[in-house]
């Protein structure tokens, strides 16, 4: 079995390959919209959208520090 595994940060970016059998899980924050999650498998890659719920969007707070 060969396995590849490549993580890019910033905005997030993960690739996996593997060749044979996979699974991978883990679990969700409460902030995501489970029933708008939306998945696409296209020449061999998966991409998984997952969706913040509009309270979770609303509630984001920033600091803005001032010199």
């Amino acid at each position: 079995m060969k396995i590849e595994n490549s993580i890019y940060k910033k905005n997030y970016t993960r690739k996996e390959f593997a060749y044979g059998s996979f699974s991978r899980s883990f679990t969700l924050p409460k902030s995501i919209d489970v029933d708008k999650i939306k998945a696409n498998y296209e020449n061999g890659i998966m991409d998984i959208t997952l969706p913040k719920k509009e309270e979770a969007k609303m509630n984001i707070r920033k600091e803005i520090k001032i010199s």
